[in-house]
Parts: structure tokens; C-alpha cells; sequence
């Protein structure tokens, strides 16, 4: 490291390290290297120590889905007087020598919270124990949120839920959306509830603490015994937002959800229907989702029933500010056949992007032999034309920007190009930048 470079302002530190984690706001496989290098800068000098630390500490959990129990030894050794006294009256006696005092309140910087990973780090501490107390578990994690709470941690971002293959249930999160720690969730602006447990008491306890959202995911279990509940309690959860700016939810009956955007028209900016099912929605109330003048990005994964019903609907629509339309994933017609085949989309291994290029001249030049292939594209032409009129850019397939650049780049004369960084945005902007350098050369 240069002796410039060492010396440079704290400010410009912070700036450089913040705009690293930008680029990686959903961690994924890339992080895990920007970890290594801020681990690095710690071993520069003060400054740079005292600037990458936070970063390293604003979601710990993330990185260990099996768990941690150095983790949660750090944030032990965080612990005041009062965490102390509360694990003792409960039976649970910590070698209170053992844990020295950090340089860093680690306790503090704490912005993201991924809270199964969170509750399996404590579970492998537990597991070190001996002679514990039955509710030792239970104990640690109700003396961390004590901590949290003490160390006035502003959590910005919670994700609920993990992908697992074995039904779960709601019991875990008891401890999380308990009245003692309502304050806690309170600045929470991300939320993502994603996972096969129940859902509804969660977002039922949750609506009165989590209000101020700017983005929430939730994805709900296919078809669970309380699925109703489950749309109710989410209908009501999307009600009680005041700001709410991006929204993505999942196997949700559009009819149960529509009536809800209206009450968010002012903010919502983002909308994302995933694995949804818009036949037999002949009296879906459109007019809901047309209320949303702000809207600058619409998006469709997975979704069923793309035909003549949901086209009048749309055709209602009109957003001013619509950047992006996006069709993709394995979207299916009201008969249930896909709209991207799958023969030539292994083929085009990209997204087909819309702007002033029609379906028809993109048949021309990539001669599709098939008919039912040239009608089966042909059957989206009336949502890429909407699309088009929005003044927005329209995908249709898989969600690569940059292949779609390198692949097609000689049918498009105009791309806007405008994204958030998702789970399928893998490695994304180091592509876009070799597509980029690769045009100028």
C-alpha cells in the first residue's frame, strides 16, 4: 500500500469502503472477496482500520448460514452489567474474565440482521456449553437484542426465512417481534421475509414496528393451510406503510394484493410479481395498480396468464415514469404454454431488450425456422408495444443485462439501461464493464 494512499483523509476512506459495498448491497460470492480486502485494510493503519470495520460489522450473519460462535463470543464480550446480571438470574453464568474488553463496540455497527443465520449462530454457542439451562438458546438471543438495544443500533436491514427443503415453523421468531424490542425493528427500511414457515402472525406483530418501509419482499408457501390468513395478514402489512418504495412478493392471488398498491401510489416506485398466477382475474381491479404514477419499474418472474385479459388491464395503465418493463424467467400464457420456449432461449442465452426494435425485425434476423416459435413471440408483441409507448426499455427472457449487450447489441439502436442489484445480478457489473470496455476499444 502506498504512503499516499495510507495517508488519505478519513472521509475519502469511508467513501471508497461504502461505494465497495454498494456494488455488493446483496451479498453474494464476490462479497466474500470485498470481506478478505476490507480485512486487509484493517492491517493499513488507524485510519483505514477505523474506516473498514464498521463495514465488516454492518452484517456479520450473512456469511454463515451454518453459524458462528465467535460471533457471538465478540458481541458477549460487548456485554455491559445489565447483560451480565439478566443471564445470571436466568441460570445462564458466563466467565465474565474470559471476555475482554474490544477496541471496537462491534455491538454498534450492527445495520443488518439475517436472523435464522443469527439464531443458528447462537444455537453452535449453546452447543459449547456445559450443564446449560434448557432455555439457554432462548436466554442468549433475548440478552443480545438487550444489548442492541442498549448500543442504540439503528437496523436498516432484516431477512426472515431461509430457503430450506423441510417445512418450519413460526416459533422462532417469537423472541424478534416481542412488544420489549419493538423499538429495535423500528428503523428497519428493508424487509425480506422469504422461507417455507407460516407467515401470518409474523407480519401481524410486525405491521405495528416495521412501518416506515422502503422495500419489503415477502414470498408465501405454495399452499399452506392458513394461506388466506397469510394473504390477509400481508394485504394489512402493505396497508399500514407510509413510504413504501419497492415492492416484490411472491404466490400471492393478485386479486388479494392489487387493492393495496393504491394505498402506496404515492411512493411506489418499484413493483415485482413473482411465481404468480393472473388467470381467472377477469375483475382484477387494475385500476389499483394505475394509480401508482411514480412507478419507474414493473416487473413480471415466473408469472402466469400473459393473454388478452391481463392486456386490457395493463392497457388501462399509463406510468409517466416507467423505465423498464421486464418479462422473464419461465412466464407462461393463459394456456399455459411458455412465452420464451426453451429450445431457442438456450439458444439466445440472454433477454431479448425492446426499444425501438420490433418483434418483428428481431424474427428476421435471428430466422426462426419454426412457426409456433414466431407466434409464440409474436404473442408478446402487444405487451413490448405497451411497454414501448411507456417510454420504457422492455425484457422479455433471462435477467442478464450484460449477455443481452454482447449477444444482441447489433439489433438495438437505443438501451437505457436501469437495474437494482438482485441474487440473479451474480458478478453483474464486472460484466457490464468488460462489455463496456470491449465496445470502446
Amino acid at each position: 500500500m502506498s504512503s499516499v494512499a495510507s495517508r488519505l483523509p478519513l472521509d475519502v476512506l469511508r467513501i471508497i469502503f461504502t461505494s465497495i459495498r454498494k456494488s455488493s448491497k446483496n451479498p453474494n460470492n464476490d462479497d466474500y472477496d470485498i470481506r478478505r480486502y476490507l480485512h486487509s485494510c484493517i492491517l493499513v493503519n488507524r485510519s483505514w482500520c477505523r474506516a473498514a470495520i464498521p463495514l465488516l460489522w454492518r452484517n456479520p450473519f450473512y456469511y454463515f448460514k451454518n453459524g458462528n460462535a465467535k460471533l457471538i463470543d465478540t458481541y458477549i464480550s460487548c456485554f455491559g452489567y445489565e447483560e451480565y446480571i439478566y443471564l445470571e438470574e436466568e441460570g445462564l453464568e458466563l466467565h465474565r474474565e474470559s471476555y475482554a474488553r474490544p477496541t471496537f463496540d462491534y455491538a454498534s455497527m450492527l445495520k443488518r440482521l439475517d436472523y435464522d443465520r443469527f439464531c443458528q449462530s447462537v444455537d453452535v454457542w449453546c452447543g459449547y456449553l456445559v450443564n446449560a439451562p434448557y432455555n439457554s438458546i432462548s436466554l442468549m438471543i433475548r440478552a443480545l437484542f438487550k444489548l442492541f438495544l442498549t448500543r442504540s443500533v439503528i437496523l436498516l436491514h432484516l431477512v426472515l426465512g431461509e430457503w430450506l427443503s423441510r417445512k418450519a415453523t413460526d416459533y422462532r421468531y417469537k423472541r424478534l417481534i416481542e412488544r420489549e424490542f419493538k423499538n429495535l425493528l423500528e428503523p428497519v427500511r428493508k424487509l425480506k421475509i422469504q422461507g417455507e414457515f407460516v407467515k401470518d402472525r409474523v407480519l401481524t406483530e410486525l405491521k405495528d414496528s416495521c412501518k416506515n418501509l422502503d422495500k419489503l419482499f415477502v414470498y408465501l408457501q405454495d399452499s399452506p393451510p392458513n394461506y388466506t390468513e397469510e394473504l390477509e395478514s400481508l394485504r394489512e402489512f402493505v396497508n399500514t406503510q407510509t413510504r413504501l418504495k419497492s415492492l416484490k412478493v411472491a404466490n400471492v392471488i393478485p386479486n388479494s394484493i392489487f387493492p393495496s398498491l393504491s394505498t402506496q401510489s404515492k411512493s411506489l416506485c418499484s413493483i415485482h410479481f413473482w411465481k404468480i398466477d393472473f388467470r381467472n382475474c377477469e375483475e382484477l381491479p387494475w385500476e389499483n395498480l394505475t394509480s401508482c404514477k411514480s412507478l419507474q419499474k414493473l416487473k413480471f418472474k415466473d408469472c402466469t396468464g400473459f393473454g388478452e385479459n391481463m392486456y386490457e388491464g395493463l392497457t388501462k395503465s399509463y406510468f409517466p415514469n416507467l423505465k423498464l418493463l421486464a418479462i422473464i424467467g419461465d412466464s407462461k400464457n393463459e394456456l399455459d404454454e411458455y412465452i420464451i420456449q426453451p429450445d431457442w432461449q438456450a439458444f439466445l442465452d440472454c433477454p431479448v431488450i425492446w426499444d425501438t426494435t420490433t418483434v418483428e425485425e428481431f424474427i428476421k434476423i435471428h430466422q426462426f425456422q419454426s412457426s409456433s416459435d414466431k407466434q409464440t413471440l409474436l404473442e408478446c408483441q402487444k405487451f413490448i408495444d405497451w411497454g414501448i409507448k411507456q417510454g420504457s426499455v422492455v425484457v422479455v427472457g433471462r435477467w442478464s443485462i450484460a449477455s443481452a449487450l454482447q449477444r444482441v447489441d447489433h439489433v438495438i439502436r437505443r438501451v437505457t439501461l436501469n437495474w437494482t442489484y438482485s441474487d440473479e445480478f451474480y458478478n453483474i457489473y464486472r460484466q457490464y464493464l468488460q462489455v463496456i470496455h470491449k465496445w470502446y476499444l
